[in-house]
């Protein structure tokens, strides 16, 4: 795609917290072959709902047979069920696609297979190709996500973001039409750069244009398109209807990771609640009105608006009756599993629960992933809940779906009432790890270790602005219509727009910053250091309990370090920790860097520095308050206990999150541990751990380098 390339460089662009993030500073360089990839994969996102805008890719989805050749996938049959959709009729192009709808669900796990399955670069390539031209354009990125994230011979490969993608999901529609406009008016008054128009919009969150409930105080948060791409990916390497040995999620404790998740996107969004003094995240029963509503103004491509949510919304209305009581039923299942101890199967076998690696059957249960011990008596009770809470539009139309942003997994954490769902569903997290005996003295007490000081720099937040690229939105104008073109058929030629159009965001960012750590040692060790932060007080400025405050400690940190006799002096900046990645670079960027590296002798690297299993690095801490908020922070060093499979084996930490290997982690204590359990304070404290309180100032983006 040479040829088109060339001109598209010219005229378009001028062209975890409880992520587990690779740590390796190691960095590998692409060569031609897998530029020349790159790009093109990164082609066949660009203007998803204009499907003839490229000519090479409508040529090669017009020039390629699906039917008949289903050898050329290494799953004939899954080739052949595709087949069979597309025959009988697949969701229809502009239409809003939907994971949680299952006859969509059926369609885009057929469309994943197709892709999955190709046995080379140039059946893959050419598949997708021609999906992108007779598939709804929603289904086909999400299957091509799926299955360029978990096919082993494209690790390394980079995605745009999905905000990119489709800026719909994550900008307000006031931002869309401003952009819209431009196009409509010629460019007119844009600033040409580089043979480029160029433009930026102001946008704000939601919470700047309503004031309906307090919950919209930290739309800058709920809304922070990092957050929302972090739990989109999420869920694209674990995804509730993938499982099985053929992919192997469940090595990686799938189960227990997807409760260890949600506990901590709670805890961490706890803290920002506090930071503006909201206090603890609402509960809601399905029988009371639901007091936080939610306006997205959002608006989806085919020019359907997001379904809003008023507040004090009621959930048990009469059609919903039968729904409320099928997530009642499975709720009370779950509980009951918890209570008695064990899971009963259907063939009589009893599953332990009352062991603690039980934990990672519990959220399979949960979830109700195909890795769970039972799929058919433990339905999906996240899925059903977000659907009833979403208040979505039911349309008439067959296929057609008009959802919710709960329902879709790129704007799901935009709605207060996500936190209030997951804080319910964890609540059978801790139901389950309330049935464990607390830790001993001797399962915390590191024999010969000791942390005898740390020292933290001055916290500073402050809100810095960020420029999201939305020329996606804008479609691209036909030149000229062709006839005769590609095996007779009439075509339109289009001419790509020399322009960029971005939307200024203003986002919660933070001065780096280092602590620094004095552990003395008997002897030479292997250990394991874990850091959180919590909060000092609740919203009434009282002293948590530490027991009852267990469960607001976020993971900030965590690291292998080989302690050695005598004094040890650690020192960490923020900017290496664990699980964080930093911005994701631009589709504009990105693409000059690949057209660089191909045409040039300039290297492309590949690392993990924005792997899409990483936790955005500058939401770490809360926003904290102008005149300084206490939090406190929590070290802990414990024996190394090495994990089933020595770390980063499988997979090549430089270029994949090693999903699916088994090999993620670097110890096999349980996630959150020690704050996984009840606390019981006469034995808890023990040498290596260590509290230490600290302010966070909140200051404007001009003052953060003054003296507090």
């Amino acid at each position: 795609m040479r040829s088109f390339t060339v001109l598209a460089l010219a005229a378009t662009l001028a062209v975890a917290s409880a992520a587990f993030v690779p740590n390796t500073s190691q960095v590998k360089y692409a060569d031609k072959e897998w530029l020349h990839k790159q790009e093109d994969l990164l082609l066949l996102f660009r203007h998803v709902y204009q499907k003839d805008w490229n000519p090479q890719l409508v040529a090669y989805a017009k020039n390629f047979k699906l039917q008949g050749n289903f050898q050329l996938y290494n799953n004939v049959d899954a080739a052949k069920e595709f087949w069979a959709y597309y025959e009988h009729g697949l969701l229809p192009k502009g239409e809003v696609f939907s994971i949680y709808d299952e006859v969509h669900r059926e369609q885009a796990i057929a469309l994943f297979h197709m892709f999955y399955y190709a046995k080379d670069w140039d059946t893959f390539y050419k598949t997708a190709a021609w999906a992108r031209y007779y598939v709804n354009e929603g289904m086909f990125v999400y299957a091509l996500t799926v299955a360029v994230t978990h096919r082993p011979d494209m690790a390394g490969f980079v995605l745009p973001a999905p905000y990119e993608i489709y800026p719909y999901y994550f900008i307000n529609t006031e931002v869309i039409q401003k952009a819209q406009q431009y196009k409509m008016q010629g460019y007119y008054n844009m600033k040409k750069v580089e043979g480029v128009y160029q433009s930026v919009i102001t946008t704000n969150y939601t919470g700047w244009y309503l004031h309906s409930n307090p919950e919209q105080k930290i739309t800058y948060f709920t809304e922070d398109i990092g957050l929302n791409t972090y739990y989109y990916y999420f869920h694209i390497d674990y995804p509730f209807w993938m499982g099985g040995k053929e992919f192997g999620l469940y090595k990686d404790r799938r189960g227990e990771l997807y409760l260890y998740e949600h506990q901590q996107i709670l805890a961490r969004y706890y803290l920002e609640r506090l930071s503006n003094d909201l206090g603890h995240i609402p509960e809601f029963s399905w029988y009371w009105p639901v007091k936080t509503g939610y306006y997205p103004d959002l608006q989806y491509y085919n020019g359907h608006s997001f379904p809003n949510r008023d507040n004090y919304y009621f959930v048990n209305r009469e059609e919903n009756y039968h729904d409320i009581q099928e997530v009642d039923d499975y709720e009370r299942r779950i509980r009951e599993v918890i209570d008695r101890g064990y899971l009963l199967m259907a063939d009589g076998k009893k599953i332990n629960f009352t062991v603690p690696e039980a934990v990672d059957y519990l959220g399979n249960l949960i979830q109700s992933n195909p890795d769970s011990y039972d799929s058919r008596f433990y339905k999906y009770l996240s899925m059903f809940s977000r659907i009833l809470m979403g208040a979505a539009v039911e349309p008439v139309e067959p296929l057609q779906v008009i959802p919710s942003v709960l329902e879709h997994y790129e704007s799901a954490m935009r709605d207060p009432a996500f936190y209030q769902i997951y804080k319910r569903i964890i609540h059978y997290y801790y139901q389950f790890k309330d049935h464990l005996t607390s830790y001993s003295y001797d399962e915390l007490y590191f024999p010969g270790v000791k942390v005898e000081d740390v020292s933290i720099d001055k916290l500073v937040t402050y809100f810095d602005r960020f420029d999201v690229d939305v020329t996606n939105a804008i479609d691209v104008e036909p030149e000229a219509y062709v006839e005769g073109k590609y095996d007779g058929f009439g075509e339109i030629e289009y001419k790509p727009d020399p322009v960029l159009i971005k939307a200024r965001t203003i986002r919660l960012n933070h001065k780096p910053f280092t602590y620094k750590m004095t552990v003395a040692s008997e002897k030479a060790v292997k250990s394991v250091i874990r850091v959180f932060i919590g909060p000092k007080f609740d919203e009434f400025g009282s002293q948590y309990l530490l027991n009852e405050n267990r469960e607001n400690f976020y993971e900030l940190d965590y690291f292998l370090y080989d302690l050695v006799p005598g004094k040890n002096v650690i020192t960490r900046n923020s900017l290496s920790f664990n699980g964080y990645v930093k911005d994701r670079t631009s589709f504009y960027e990105l693409y000059k860097k690949v057209m660089l590296g191909y045409t040039t002798d300039v290297k492309f690297p590949l690392d993990n520095t924005e792997a899409h299993c990483g936790f955005p690095n500058r939401l770490m801490l809360p926003k904290g308050k102008k005149g300084g908020m206490p939090f406190q922070f929590f070290f802990m060093v414990s024996p190394y206990t090495a994990p089933e499979v020595q770390q980063y084996t499988g997979f090549d930490p430089v270029l994949s999150c090693g999903v699916g290997s088994g090999a993620r982690y670097f110890d096999k204590l349980p996630f959150g541990y020690p704050f996984d359990r009840k606390i019981d304070e006469t034995y808890f404290y023990v040498p290596n751990m260590f509290f230490e309180d600290a302010i966070i100032f909140h200051k404007k983006e001009g003052d953060i380098n003054t003296v507090v």
